[in-house]
């Protein structure tokens, strides 16, 4: 929830600046795609330490390291300064998912995995519902550069919980009743001491890159919210800064929400029926969520918009649960290195996303936009259903 808020903070603060340093789309578009070259660059060695030495003190310096470069991003005055800020905020964010699917893997068995994953990642999305409206605020208040302070505070007051209240290894854990314990080691797999990454075998599996396709199309509709959603309703459509506060919360709301309803529907059905086919079953609803964006651009009224962009987040919260479980359930194991791997190619949407958009709305409009994040849609959810599978391939 804090990483995402941190993020989408710059976001917030983007109409604002870009009118105050006259900066266009394609130069606001290099600043906040600055943060995903860092976030990228680190995803894969953080994935390795977390799963070879534990994740609670990767996670603990990780968080330590953004929250900093958070509070300091409103120091540079130069476009190059400014992105150098967030490149090094990015790498300390880099170790957010894979400590937090490196830890989950020792904590919960395989039937709980859609469930356990999803709610993770999915505070995620309550920090775009929360971070979006909290940042308008303090800028109304404060102005842009007060956002990154608060902000950056937010985590370092998060930091001593996770250190005292959190175990690598649930049998170190003060916190267990001895039922609890006994149903977690009798469900999770067996996980010995890793000495090194079967990288040959993992890179030869074509269910890690359909797992990665998923996650790229789905980061892509996330990163269009996030990155360019308040420059869109504002500057495009008019919005007041209130109004665009709601109507960029809702999508994640919808998000946050879908997600674990999605979660819990995959679990239960996969029980009886084969984990993979549910999995491809419920992608549809994906696909769905890409082309109700279509309609986005058409809609003249407000509460139309929002609506639609409630829906279109809604319906593509179904791919959350199958590329946040995608690791566990594959190489369980290896799933820090393996989810590191997946964010790190996944997350390049978040490089391409900023610049690319920027440059599609400077030629074409804001509706070429939203077409080509619905055609992005339809390539993850083919990837998936020709290649995707949901069951243990690498010991």
């Amino acid at each position: 929830m804090i990483g995402l808020a941190d993020r989408i903070s710059l976001s917030v603060a983007a109409p604002v600046l870009m009118k105050e340093r006259g900066w266009d789309t394609v130069q606001m578009g290099w600043v906040l795609t600055s943060f995903f070259i860092g976030y990228t660059l680190m995803m894969i060695p953080t994935g390795i330490l977390a799963d070879r030495y534990g994740p609670k003190w990767a996670f603990a310096f990780s968080v330590a390291w953004w929250s900093l470069f958070t509070g300091l991003t409103s120091w540079p005055h130069s476009l190059l300064g400014m992105a150098a800020m967030r490149i090094l905020m990015g790498i300390g964010q880099s170790g957010m998912m894979p400590c937090i699917n490196s830890i989950l893997v020792r904590w919960f068995p395989p039937r709980e995995y859609s469930r356990a994953a999803t709610f993770s990642w999915s505070g995620g999305n309550l920090g775009s519902v929360l971070g979006f409206p909290l940042a308008s605020a303090v800028m109304s208040i404060w102005g842009w550069r007060s956002i990154f302070l608060v902000f950056g505070c937010l985590g370092l007051i998060w930091l001593p919980f996770w250190v005292v209240g959190t175990a690598d290894d649930p049998t170190k854990s003060r916190a267990l009743s001895k039922s609890e314990l006994t149903h977690i080691l009798n469900g999770r797999p067996e996980l010995s001491k890793i000495t090194r990454v079967p990288w040959k075998r993992i890179l030869s599996l074509p269910a890690i890159f359909a797992v990665m396709a998923l996650h790229f199309s789905f980061n892509w509709i996330a990163y269009v919210l996030q990155n360019w959603l308040p420059t869109y309703l504002m500057l495009e459509r008019r919005f007041s800064l209130s109004s665009m506060a709601i109507g960029t919360s809702l999508p994640f709301l919808a998000i946050l929400f879908g997600g674990n309803l999605f979660g819990m529907l995959i679990d239960k059905f996969s029980q009886q029926h084969d984990r993979t086919r549910v999995r491809k079953l419920f992608l549809l609803a994906f696909l769905v969520g890409g082309g109700t964006l279509l309609l986005v651009p058409l809609a003249s009224s407000p509460l139309v918009i929002v609506i639609l962009l409630f829906l279109a987040a809604a319906l593509a919260s179904a791919a959350y649960p199958v590329m946040a479980s995608g690791s566990l359930d594959i190489a369980p194991r290896y799933a820090g290195t393996v989810v590191g791997f997946q964010n790190c190619i996944a997350n390049f949407a978040g490089i391409l996303v900023p610049v690319i958009t920027g440059y599609v709305v400077k030629v074409s409009g804001w509706p070429a936009a939203f077409w080509l994040a619905a055609s992005v849609c339809s390539m993850g959810f083919l990837s998936y259903v020709l290649f995707g599978q949901a069951k243990k391939l690498v010991d």
